[in-house]
């Protein structure tokens, strides 16, 4: 079917709005009970102890970079499994998603690799001692779960891709609450567990990583009851599907790792000049997530429509869901925009709550400003990532690479080059708020010059 032979009503923005919501509301549940849990697992450690929180922001930053390019390629799951539905070879999609899993299950030597070397490698970003210790034992512990996360993150798209995302809002509420649960018994102690502190929180993370992954799978088979996905019978290696999820997936997961990798660079450089600015960027990035993560539903949901629009109806309609998307995003963020610029001080009441060392008071007090450059950028970051979004559901992955990685070397490179022997923290913000604009300005132009609507992955 073309987009000529869709009934009027499929035309409609009302119509074309009201499909949009129906898979990125619970998409964006599912990725704000994400930033949810981080923002209350790191507040928690602040409670705890303000240096762990310190710690989680660069070690998790870190076992995130480690396992970005597997989660990249397993994310392309969803958008390849749309083209499968739109194209009506839903028999494919569980031949398919088994090599997701056998990808990630390759994975699990390279993880078990990082978490041994992880002191060694916090070592080399010449950090305060004290940070290094609190970092490695982060890290370790978080890589624990590292398969876990991939494999969620593979099997997930099982369900993003047959447009079945209240699966994944629920799997995710009840993840995060388990998360939290334990975040309060492992990091404070509680009878006959012991304070753990931040191995606690982290210990917590991966245990919620293995119960999404488990959750997944089994439901994946109670869909696959009648035998329509061919899951059950179709467990083989296959060489020509595996290659085709790299094809896509790679440039994905290479784009997660240059934009973790040039953030974390930027992190580990502002951790160069103490606890204290390291502890206040943690608290500003705290509420950045929060409004950060919850587009990421959004993002997959553009995905998912383009994918299958493209098939299904034609690249017009592909392009309506896509400025639906934008405009969901727009509105979000701008509430958070206004939000940092006349309640920041309200924010940082929550850091406040269990009364604040005077380090932490003076975190506390810098974060409020650095608040005023979230806003100056969450807009533009809610554009770049639906577009990419756009652009991975149509197959123009390598494109979206080039980008990420010109803009991460950019904005690292002239944050080094030109770095100031005073005001080193704001500079570096300026290098994060370039880098984010230089992103969406790239992304629409890509979008509006159009290449997107010729490519197909099936």
């Amino acid at each position: 079917m073309n987009q000529h032979n869709l009934p009027p009503s499929e035309h409609s923005f009302r119509f074309i709005f009201a499909e949009l919501l129906v898979i990125a509301v619970p998409l964006m549940v599912s990725a704000g009970t994400f930033s949810l849990v981080l923002f209350v697992d790191r507040t928690l450690l602040l409670w705890y102890d303000g240096a762990s929180m310190s710690a989680s922001m660069a070690g998790g930053n870190f076992f995130w970079v480690s396992i970005c390019l597997p989660i990249g390629i397993a994310s392309m799951t969803g958008a390849i499994i749309s083209q499968y539905v739109g194209a009506g070879e839903e028999h494919k999609i569980g031949r398919f998603l088994w090599q997701s899993v056998w990808l990630t299950l390759l994975s699990t030597p390279f993880f078990a690799w990082v978490a041994y070397q992880a002191d060694d490698l916090f070592r080399l970003t010449e950090q305060p001692s004290e940070l290094i210790e609190a970092e490695t034992t982060y890290l370790r512990w978080l890589m624990v779960g590292g398969v876990g996360a991939v494999l969620e993150n593979a099997l997930s798209g099982f369900f993003s891709g047959t447009e079945r995302t209240r699966v994944i809002m629920w799997v995710s509420l009840l993840s995060g609450l388990l998360n939290v649960i334990l975040d309060l018994l492992l990091i404070f102690g509680a009878g006959p567990i012991p304070e753990m502190g931040i191995a606690g929180a982290a210990i917590a993370s991966s245990l919620a990583f293995w119960f999404k992954a488990i959750c997944f799978g089994l439901l994946i088979f109670y869909y696959d009851r009648d035998n329509r996905y061919q899951v059950r019978s179709s467990i083989s290696f296959s060489g020509a599907l595996l290659t085709k999820l790299l094809f896509f997936g790679f440039p994905t997961g290479l784009m997660y790792v240059t934009e973790a990798g040039g953030f974390t660079a930027i992190v580990l450089r502002i951790g160069r000049l103490g606890d204290i600015p390291l502890r206040a960027t943690t608290m500003a990035i705290n509420f950045n997530m929060v409004a950060f993560i919850p587009l990421v539903g959004v993002s997959i949901a553009a995905s998912v429509l383009v994918g299958r629009h493209l098939i299904e109806s034609g690249p017009g309609r592909a392009a309506k869901s896509v400025f639906a998307a934008l405009l969901v995003g727009w509105g979000y963020s701008l509430l958070w925009c206004v939000a940092y610029l006349i309640f920041p001080g309200v924010m940082m009441q929550l850091y406040e709550f269990n009364t604040p060392t005077a380090d932490s008071a003076l975190a506390i007090s810098i974060a409020k400003g650095l608040l005023k450059f979230v806003a100056f950028y969450v807009v533009m970051d809610a554009t770049q990532l639906i577009l990419a979004g756009a652009l991975r559901g149509a197959g123009d992955t390598w494109f979206v690479l080039g980008t990420g990685l010109m803009s991460s070397v950019l904005a690292f490179a002239i944050g080094v080059g030109n770095e100031p022997s005073e005001g080193q923290l704001h500079w570096w913000w300026w290098m994060i708020t370039m880098w984010v604009w230089l992103l969406a300005v790239c992304m629409a132009a890509r979008f509006l010059h159009g290449k997107w609507k010729t490519m197909r992955m099936v």
